[in-house]
């Protein structure tokens, strides 16, 4: 039970970032076509590099979760960092065939992975506001 309600605590406190994730993917997308370079390679690659960024970021919370409650710590820590490696593989690939097909604009892709770093930052700001 206790992981359980771990696990929806770690839920609340991703929402917000999955939010302003997708709030600056749709910004990035009114650029390009404010720009007029809106194509379906841009909406692609950022369809492509958004569910990327929350997945891997969703993962990685709830592999932290898991190893919270692993039989030892040094077990719990060997546990996130084999996630971390696949993880990274997983970008990796998502990245590579972002670059190699002429499917996918790779600005596009490779932006919203920046963005999900940005959006954990100003939601560490809130959190903190708030802890005020």
């Amino acid at each position: 039970m206790e992981h359980r309600n771990k696990a929806i605590e770690a839920l609340r406190s991703m929402l917000p970032i999955l939010l302003i994730t997708l709030v600056m993917t749709g910004i990035m997308i009114g650029v390009y076509a404010l720009l007029g370079r809106l194509t379906a390679n841009v909406l692609l690659g950022a369809a492509l590099g958004t569910a990327a960024a929350l997945l891997n970021f969703a993962v990685m919370t709830f592999s932290v979760v898991k190893a919270e409650s692993a039989d030892s710590p040094e077990r719990g820590a060997l546990q996130v960092r084999f996630n971390y490696v696949i993880r990274m593989v997983v970008l990796a690939a998502v990245l590579i065939v972002a670059l190699k097909t002429n499917v996918f604009d790779p600005v596009a892709t490779v932006l919203p992975l920046c963005f999900i770093r940005i959006a954990i930052f100003i939601s560490e700001i809130f959190r903190k506001k708030e802890a005020n």
